[in-house]
């Protein structure tokens, strides 16, 4: 079985890096036969399959992108955000990516232990690129901005009902972390606050 991939993808190698889709096809029956082509950057497999360069070319590119944009966002980007600004930086007549490449482009990243890895808060998929445990309060927080890119210390209050120390110390460790901005107005209302990695798209 394992000689037969071989040869199928040896014939179909130019398929498989101008076709996203069809490389993810091709990555996904070699996991189901128990090879996986990106155990080293020199295998046989790797080769054929002309990933070994492309995800380390792609994994370079997003530390890129993701200290770029640290001083902004906090280490935190959503996952349709890196993925357009790696479509823009990469070279006219580079292969497509899609969303699998890079996953497993940041798999390749862990031996480096700088953090990177996709997390979820709700609908919204987002890169984490600094070396930090994010809690269960912060994920909650974000959770509650998905849809509208900010939120209040009251609204916190009412949909979980927490005390305020506990509200005032989630709150000012993400400032302090510039996971969230913060919004004072010139009246006096309430003190916004928003969440940077959410600015470019809203969840459908």
């Amino acid at each position: 079985m394992k000689s037969n991939l071989e040869d199928f993808v040896s014939v179909h190698q130019r398929e498989i890096r101008s076709d996203p889709v069809f490389r993810v096809q091709v990555q996904r029956m070699c996991q189901l036969i128990g090879v996986d082509p990106l155990a080293s950057r020199k295998g046989y497999m790797a080769e054929l399959l002309g990933v070994g360069d492309f995800y380390c070319e792609l994994g370079i590119q997003i530390i890129d992108i993701c200290v770029g944009t640290r001083s902004v966002n906090g280490g935190l980007i959503e996952l349709d955000e890196l993925r357009r600004r790696l479509i823009q930086r990469r070279l006219k007549g580079s292969e497509p990516i899609v969303e699998d490449d890079i996953r497993r482009a940041i798999s390749q990243l862990k031996p480096l232990k700088s953090g990177y890895k996709i997390i979820d808060f709700g609908k919204r998929k987002m890169v984490q690129s600094v070396a930090r445990e994010m809690n269960s309060d912060f994920s909650t927080v974000l959770t509650l901005a998905q849809y509208t890119n900010k939120f209040t210390k009251e609204d916190i209050r009412l949909a979980w009902n927490w005390d305020f120390d506990r509200i005032h110390a989630c709150v000012n460790d993400m400032l302090c972390l510039g996971i969230i901005w913060i919004d004072e107005p010139d009246d006096c209302c309430e003190p916004g606050y928003w969440v940077p990695a959410f600015f470019h798209s809203n969840p459908n």
